[in-house]
């Protein structure tokens, strides 16, 4: 396919329904309240709403920024009042893990594979912090909080080192448990079309790939067609801040925070439960 035009995406159409999913509700999550780092995340949703606008309404407010460690839904007050218990009953693994408050720092942003989330790139933190976080998902996970009843264990595992070998979440959860992804999610598509959408993009990726060759010639330069010409937030969105320097956050708590009612401008997460790492 030579050009010397923009290259514009043709796409193909799919039917079919929508997939549902039981959405998380809840999440365990440790709270960024730095305004260091608040200010710098500010920046890049400044960028968005300035130069890409059509992608606003997919950002992730700066309001509101969190690390999340863990998803679930909690269907009742009871299990809401239960969740809260586990966590707060659960210093053991505070003291398994720390000695003193930890600090996360985050750098750099980048896309997903479908181009659906943005996401920063790099969190530095010590292996303390991601010690602790990998034992509370594990323990929360075998008590049946999770954010899909499909991912449910059929089991409860134990917890003491000699019953998780190596310590991952892989070999506790027989690969029911993915691995914990500290990052902070900046923007997230939406919507009940999302999976249909996919869907269409991906065979209109395929059609171009097969028919083109998979390289589009814009403006004399030839590049390699990719799933994002036709789905996702593009690339151009993140490409100032790729190599971005947000900051850093002191973790001085977790807290269980409900995502449930909560589309205000500014007002935070409120919190249900807390798990105060005091030294």
């Amino acid at each position: 396919m030579a050009s010397a035009h923009t290259f514009v995406p043709n796409p193909v159409k799919l039917t079919g329904r929508s997939l549902k999913v039981m959405q998380p509700n809840y999440t365990l999550a440790i709270r960024l309240g730095d305004q260091s780092l608040r200010q710098e995340l500010a920046k890049f949703y400044e960028h968005v709403r300035q130069e890409h606008p059509k992608y606003r309404k997919y950002l992730v407010m700066p309001e509101k920024p969190m690390l999340p460690i863990a998803s679930m839904h909690l269907g009742s007050q009871a299990s809401i009042d239960a969740a809260c218990s586990v966590l707060e009953h659960s210093n053991d693994l505070v003291k398994k893990h720390l000695t003193a408050s930890p600090v996360v720092h985050y750098k750099g942003l980048k896309s997903n594979g479908s181009g659906t989330v943005i996401s920063t790139r790099s969190c530095i933190m010590p292996a303390e912090l991601a010690g602790l976080a990998r034992d509370l998902r594990l323990r929360f996970w075998s008590l049946g909080y999770v954010a899909n009843a499909k991912t449910m264990p059929k089991r409860t595992p134990f917890f003491e080192d000699n019953v998780i070998p190596d310590g991952t979440e892989w070999e506790a959860s027989c690969g029911k448990l993915t691995g914990w992804k500290p990052q902070i999610t900046l923007i997230r598509l939406h919507g009940t079309d999302l999976a249909r959408k996919m869907r269409e993009a991906t065979a209109s990726f395929k059609s171009a790939t097969k028919h083109n060759k998979g390289v589009v010639v814009e403006n004399g330069v030839s590049r390699k067609i990719t799933l994002n010409d036709f789905f996702g937030i593009p690339e151009s969105a993140l490409k100032l801040f790729e190599q971005h320097d947000f900051g850093s956050q002191t973790v001085d708590r977790l807290d269980l925070l409900s995502l449930v009612n909560n589309d205000g401008p500014v007002q935070e997460y409120p919190s249900r439960g807390q798990l105060c790492l005091n030294f």
